[in-house]
């Protein structure tokens, strides 16, 4: 991949996790201030999600028929412009709802865009380099999201943070336009060395979303949850953000080092590891009180997030070259439905069960999910050449 199409790719990626994490960290105690009880705290961030789930489909879908995928990056960017703006001046959580829907929306445009954009360039050899390239992206964006938006909120409100995000998000359309775009023919199923025609993506693939997708709804449980114990506990949003920040500054190195060590000693087993940290963390928050405590579970938690670019790398080899745009679509969604799930849950869980029930069991399906990870486990990968 050429240097600049890989610095455009990050830039396009770093736009959308510097608005997601600060957002996931102080948008349930947003939603409160507008009147929102926990509950609706995670519906407001299950909606955001399908909001995240939709976009998803849509580019898979118009990425595979159109094949404008630069385009795309640029109109999903204008329009978060005024949306992120309006949304710092949502008048009650019903309009904050619906807001960040469509916001999520354009997110989901942009990350399945990039992560396609991204297999289509990137070789084989050096694929889960340049996907743990583009996940430093998630802890950057919590370290330094984190470390600015508490403190702009705390000083200036929730309309003066939204409004620079806006401003943020003007970068996204402006680097578009220096992107390379690749279409891609499909191959005759008889020449591609791939998948026999009644096999689709594989059962392996398949399976191993599955799992992904219920330990990331796992660790949504902490996303939802965390900011709203910590708020509780009378933690203010500058300690709330900060907590993913620490998170963000000591995993930033993590996915680059591990997308070069799975191009070396495979993909697999490092993702099984990055979830096992992941429910370790779970069980840390159901005991937290303190502030550290908040950041040793955040620190720990951040491992799921550092598998992903490997996992985005791992699925790619499951699948020939011209399915790559669609594994990826797929892939995508394992965020947007974990999300969901977990959102969905984790507010009416924390209000009859308590918070450190609903985190432990978050480990317990985290565990869950590895389990069927490593039953789905593919024998071989599908050669992608």
């Amino acid at each position: 991949m050429k240097r600049k199409q890989l610095l455009t790719l990050f830039a396009c990626n770093l736009v959308g996790w510097m608005f997601v994490q600060p957002a996931m960290n102080l948008l349930p105690v947003y939603a409160v201030r507008l009147g929102a009880d926990q509950s609706w705290a995670g519906n407001i961030l299950a909606l955001a999600f399908f909001g995240l789930l939709i976009g998803t489909l849509l580019t898979g879908i118009l990425s595979a028929v159109f094949q404008r995928r630069r385009l795309m990056l640029f109109v999903a960017g204008a329009v978060n412009v005024p949306a992120v703006f309006l949304m710092g001046r949502a008048g009650d959580h019903i309009e904050l709802a619906l807001l960040t829907a469509v916001v999520f929306c354009c997110v989901g445009v942009s990350f399945t865009t990039v992560s396609i954009l991204t297999g289509l360039f990137a070789s084989e050899s050096q694929r889960g380099r340049i996907f743990g390239i583009l996940a430093v992206n998630n802890g950057l964006g919590a370290l330094i999201g984190g470390a600015v938006s508490g403190p702009i909120a705390d000083a200036s409100g929730f309309p003066a943070l939204f409004a620079v995000g806006a401003v943020w998000w003007i970068l996204q359309p402006l680097v578009a336009l220096l992107m390379e775009d690749r279409r891609i023919q499909p191959q005759p199923r008889e020449s591609s060395g791939a998948l026999p025609a009644s096999s689709g993506l594989g059962a392996p693939f398949y399976l191993f979303l599955l799992g992904t997708t219920m330990g990331l709804a796992a660790t949504f449980f902490a996303v939802l949850g965390r900011p709203l114990v910590m708020d509780e506990l009378k933690f203010d949003s500058t300690a709330i953000s900060g907590a993913g920040a620490i998170a963000g500054a000591f995993s930033l190195p993590f996915p680059f080092i591990i997308g070069w060590l799975s191009d070396r000693v495979g993909r697999f087993w490092l993702i099984v590891s990055c979830f096992l940290v992941g429910a370790a963390g779970l069980v840390a928050l159901a005991f937290a009180v303190q502030l550290w405590h908040f950041w040793l579970a955040s620190i720990l938690l951040a491992a799921i997030g550092v598998s992903i670019g490997v996992g985005s790398a791992f699925m790619t080899d499951l699948v020939p070259a011209e399915k790559i745009g669609w594994a990826l679509t797929l892939f995508g969604f394992a965020g947007p439905v974990g999300g969901i799930a977990g959102f969905l849950f984790t507010g009416n869980a924390i209000r009859s069960l308590g918070a450190p029930q609903t985190f432990l069991g978050g480990a317990l399906l985290t565990l869950l999910a590895i389990t069927l990870m490593i039953v789905a486990r593919p024998t071989r990968l599908q050669p992608t050449e």
